[in-house]
């Protein structure tokens, strides 16, 4: 049930969102036939790269026969300041927050402005979507101050107006301004994002594309696409850009599923074993092998079925959830109902299906080989365990696990994703059939202490836990899934960590450094003009704004760092191997050591660089350096930045004091000025690290939510393993209750058992996730993991969390336990 209702859950969260980014492009071109744009000059992980269009096209557009109406759309960066001084929105963390050109057009704008407002028609008005002037209480009338590329600057709200019928596109905050503000403060003089076109009455789509394809034929640069094109095109880079999260929440479907997985093994195994007699005696009374096995399977079947059904109804209640946790992450969907896709439904039933028959194949096989003479035994029928046999295959499947593992992370193939995850497979079905060979003395050995202080309960809790291995180490299986995978995503959040405080400590040597709130992002950042106010104050000795933005570079997309060079040796030291970067130009490039010794690059080496907004644009190699993690792998000054990128935002802005200058007072000379610009941050070197080490616990936070579940699972097996030990032991638990065992006593050792089970099942999740930790950190060291760290307290944590799981997946097992009437148990059949 809880594994299908993780993955129903995701495909209609999933689902929900495809849905919501159709009908935000649906909406968004609903009144345009055409779109005449730049052609795409390279594409990165955000989208396409592509200069803006002239306005002078508009002219040759309007004149077109077929064309009835056309207008520019200009959109960039913008954030509205509440009354209270706090900034609107966080596009580091959430929706962007977007400003953009009125288009006065009513048949061309998706905007429908509410009763009591109007149309900017100034320079100092501004409408603005319905959803941000709920979160402001906001008002027509208001003056509210806005952040754009350009200082901060105060504008009079003239109207509040809804996209389409809701409130805003996908939780977007959105500012409109005139045409010309926007050009000002969002855009570029005398450019636009795109030109929409609406066709004359009786021309097709279709027809209008190939008009304005003829018009503009001269101008090799620009494309034309339908509107319906546009629509399909926008849904295709967001299901792109979405590909990651849906992966992501999909992984975590699959592991619950994948823990279940065991349960249901073990489960059927330990019935099958409890009923050997009632299955040989069907055997001895003409039952043939194919109709034992064909019970057992019909059985599975109709579990799976019965699980599958109520999985799904609780995966819509999972999904109303997820829905709840993206909007507490800031992106909220408005207007948009949760979308039950049956297709997604049939997936996720089939999964829980296909996942609980396999998992009760192998018992059932089991059962159908049961002979007919065991219904004369009176004791379950032991079935031989076959040591060689399993250790081949044991270690067959870890051995190819390994190597996938190894393919996956260090060769060059493209499906290394999927290699990763087939290998982690492979290595934990590996080590789930290898473990029942050395489960009975890693119990052992987790039990003496037991043994030794909690007398004949421990003693006998431990040697009930050795008792039959295999059902042991398939229940700690389950659990090992999910602690080794906690385990490794600690060791890695750990070294990422511990790289970062290396680099900033070794590199760094501003006192202070400006951020965007939030996890930070492409689109989020603040005008230059904010280094600007900073740098002339008597506190600070050097200033300088950090930008950042795509290019391609030798055939791939890169990101290029900017700055002022003559500033960066006294803000960072990037280990200068040859060359000079103060002495950097407007056509150099400064690239790192991994960079040179792979392309074979040296001083004076010539490299192009395509650019979104200029083209190619030949720069030349003038230093050299070692610290590839405090700026990446390329960096250029301030002035080429700007000459070939569009908006010029700084992603941060590093501060020095000045000799003599306390931190105290620095700090609140630089607050006065990071007053008008509510949307940073002010952080000192250690603050700086402690940043981003909370940005990697948040993660590492929603990361554990997610397998809370799988955990969950795994504790729902411990107990049921234990339940049904207890119905099979009936007997053996009344003679001890009969020999003058007593409740606490009996509660004790089912206890301890189930705390063995536990420890084992942890020892080996915290082994295998901190060596996968190691592998995966070893492999991240090109994107900037220079140190692996080990962290012991937090496996210790994990440990101990292992034990309380234990205690907690015994408590019902163990209440039935001594409720057993003892004359009823030692009579039983």
């Amino acid at each position: 049930v809880l594994g299908v209702a993780f993955m129903a859950g995701t495909l209609v969260f999933t689902d929900t969102l495809d849905h919501g980014f159709k009908n935000l492009f649906e909406n968004g071109y609903s009144h345009t036939d055409a779109i005449v744009r730049s052609r795409e000059a390279f594409d990165t992980a955000f989208g396409d790269q592509r200069e803006r269009v002239d306005l002078s096209l508009l002219d040759r557009v309007r004149a077109l026969p077929s064309v009835e109406r056309a207008a520019p759309t200009i959109e960039g960066y913008a954030q509205i300041v509440d009354k209270n001084g706090k900034a609107i929105g966080n596009p580091a963390a959430g929706a962007p927050t977007l400003g953009g050109g009125w288009i006065s057009d009513a048949q061309l704008s998706v905007w429908n402005i509410l009763p009591g407002g109007r149309a900017p028609v100034g320079a100092d008005e501004i409408v603005i979507d319905k959803l941000t002037a709920k979160k402001g209480h906001l008002r027509v009338g208001d003056t509210v101050t806005v952040m754009t590329q350009s200082a901060p600057a105060r504008f009079e709200i003239v109207g509040i107006a809804l996209w389409g019928d809701v409130e805003s596109p996908m939780g977007a905050t959105y500012t409109l301004f005139t045409q010309d503000t926007a050009e000002r403060l969002v855009g570029e003089a005398g450019k636009a994002n795109q030109i929409v076109v609406r066709a004359r009455e009786g021309v097709s789509q279709t027809q209008l594309k190939a008009d304005l394809d003829r018009a503009l034929a001269s101008t090799p640069k620009l494309e034309v696409l339908t509107g319906a094109q546009a629509v399909a095109e926008g849904k295709k880079l967001m299901d792109k850009a979405l590909g990651f999260f849906h992966t992501f929440l999909l992984v975590f479907a699959l592991i619950a599923l994948f823990v279940g997985a065991f349960i249901i093994f073990n489960t059927f195994s330990i019935v099958v074993a409890q009923r050997v007699r009632e299955m040989a005696l069907m055997r001895a009374i003409g039952a043939s092998r194919a109709q034992v096995l064909g019970r057992v399977v019909v059985e599975a079947v109709v579990l799976g079925i019965v699980a599958s059904a109520v999985g799904l109804f609780a995966g819509l209640g999972l999904a109303v959830g997820l829905r709840q946790l993206l909007a507490a992450f800031g992106l909220p969907l408005p207007g948009v109902k949760l979308q039950v896709n049956p297709d997604s439904m049939i997936v996720a039933f089939v999964a829980g299906l296909v996942v609980t028959l396999l998992s009760a194949v192998m018992p059932a096989r089991r059962a159908s080989s049961v002979p007919p003479v065991a219904a004369m035994r009176d004791v379950a029928l032991d079935q031989a365990e076959h040591p060689v046999r399993r250790g081949v295959s044991g270690g067959v499947m870890v051995a190819l696990g390994a190597v996938a593992l190894a393919l996956g992370l260090y060769a060059d193939v493209s499906n290394g994703l999927a290699l990763v995850g087939l290998g982690v497979v492979l290595l934990f079905v590996g080590i789930a059939v290898l473990s029942p060979l050395f489960a009975r003395p890693v119990v052992r050995f987790i039990g003496w202490p037991v043994a030794r202080l909690r007398g004949m309960p421990g003693q006998l809790a431990r040697e009930n836990a050795v008792r039959n291995p295999s059902r042991t180490s398939a229940t700690a299986a389950a659990l090992m899934i999910g602690v080794a995978i906690v385990s490794l995503i600690t060791v890695v959040t750990s070294s990422m960590k511990s790289s970062v405080n290396a680099v900033v400590q070794r590199s760094m040597r501003a006192d202070f450094v400006v951020t965007p709130g939030g996890m930070g992002a492409m689109w989020a950042g603040f005008s230059p003009e904010l280094a600007q106010r900073i740098d002339v104050l008597p506190e600070v000795d050097s200033v300088m704004g950090i930008r950042m933005g795509p290019a391609q570079i030798d055939g791939s997309t890169q990101f290029i760092t900017a700055g002022d060079p003559k500033g960066i040796d006294k803000l960072w030291d990037l280990g200068v191997v040859s060359g000079s970067i103060p002495r950097l130009g407007d056509s150099g490039i400064a690239v790192s050591q991994k960079v040179a010794d792979d392309k074979k690059w040296a001083i004076g080496s010539r490299v192009p660089v395509t650019f979104a907004r200029s083209g190619v644009d030949t720069f030349v190699v003038e230093a050299i350096y070692k610290a590839r993690e405090a700026t990446g792998d390329y960096l250029i000054n301030t002035n080429a930045y700007d000459r070939n990128f569009v908006q010029p935002l700084d992603m941060q802005v590093l501060v020095k004091l000045a000799d003599g200058v306390s931190v105290s007072a620095g700090r609140a000379a630089i607050g006065r000025v990071l007053a008008a610009y509510p949307n940073t941050d002010l952080l000192d070197q250690g603050e700086f690290r402690a940043s981003y080490a909370d940005r990697l616990n948040q993660m590492l936070n929603l990361v554990y939510a997610l397998l809370a579940l799988a955990v969950v699972i795994a504790l729902i097996g411990i107990a049921n393993t234990l339940a049904l030990s207890i119905h099979e032991r009936t007997r053996e638990l009344g003679l001890l209750r009969a020999v003058g065992v007593t409740r606490a006593q009996l509660k004790a050792m089912i206890r301890w058992e189930a705390v063995m089970i536990s420890l084992l099942g942890g020892a080996l999740g915290i082994v295998v996730g901190a060596g996968f930790g190691w592998t995966l950190a070893a492999a991240l060291r090109d994107q900037g993991i220079t140190r692996i760290a080990i962290p012991v307290g937090s496996l210790a944590v994990i440990a101990v969390m292992a034990w309380l799981a234990g205690v907690i997946a015994a408590v019902r097992p163990a209440r039935r336990a001594a409720r057993l009437d003892v004359l009823r148990a030692i009579t039983t059949e």
